[in-house]
């Protein structure tokens, strides 16, 4: 038995189909690019704690007549008295303006505009 060129034409489409709807290749493209989104969001994560350890760390001292002073520690000494003497929170504090006087071993600060006669001081 001949078989014609259009019965090879239709069983070519024929086989070629269960082919076709067995690759699915519909199913793997949103895989591939779900893959690809984790990888971008796992590379911006990785850069993040980068970028913090880029900052330096900084420690500012004021020394005169033979004493060192440690800013930081004037700041946390200025806070703790102002919440002692007001009885409000660290949080409450908007603006914060500290005088150091070596020559008087005090710094003396005004807290959110708020100025008492004789100055808030703090002994260093």
């Amino acid at each position: 038995m001949k078989t014609t060129t259009d019965e090879k034409k239709t069983e070519a489409v024929t086989a070629a189909e269960p082919v076709k709807t067995a690759k699915t290749t519909e199913k793997k493209q949103p895989v591939k690019r779900a893959a690809a989104k984790k990888a971008v969001a796992e590379k911006k994560a990785a850069v993040k704690p980068a970028a913090k350890a880029a900052e330096a760390k900084k420690c500012v001292y004021v020394q005169c007549m033979g004493s060192e002073y440690k800013v930081e520690d004037i700041e946390n000494s200025v806070k703790k008295a102002w919440m002692d003497e007001t009885g409000k929170k660290e949080s409450d504090i908007k603006e914060m303006q500290i005088y150091i006087k070596p020559e008087e071993n005090a710094a003396y600060y005004v807290i959110n505009k708020e100025y008492k006669e004789g100055g808030n001081k703090v002994d260093l």
